[in-house]
């Protein structure tokens, strides 16, 4: 919580973090999450924890 609160004291309010869930494993290549540079496949990541985003949004 402390590196969120300051991470947060750096941004505008608009832009700050104000929910967020912790996921329970690491976003892998052999999980089609990431690229082979290690770059994250937006697209793969949100249909896989579609739930999680909604409740988010949901709130």
């Amino acid at each position: 919580q402390t590196a969120l609160d300051e991470a947060n004291q750096a941004v505008s309010e608009a832009q700050a973090i104000r929910v967020f869930r912790i996921l329970g494993g690491d976003f892998t290549e052999d999980s089609g999450e990431l690229t082979p540079k290690n770059s994250l496949k937006r697209n793969a990541v949100l249909k896989t924890y579609a739930a999680e985003v909604d409740a988010i949004y949901a709130r």
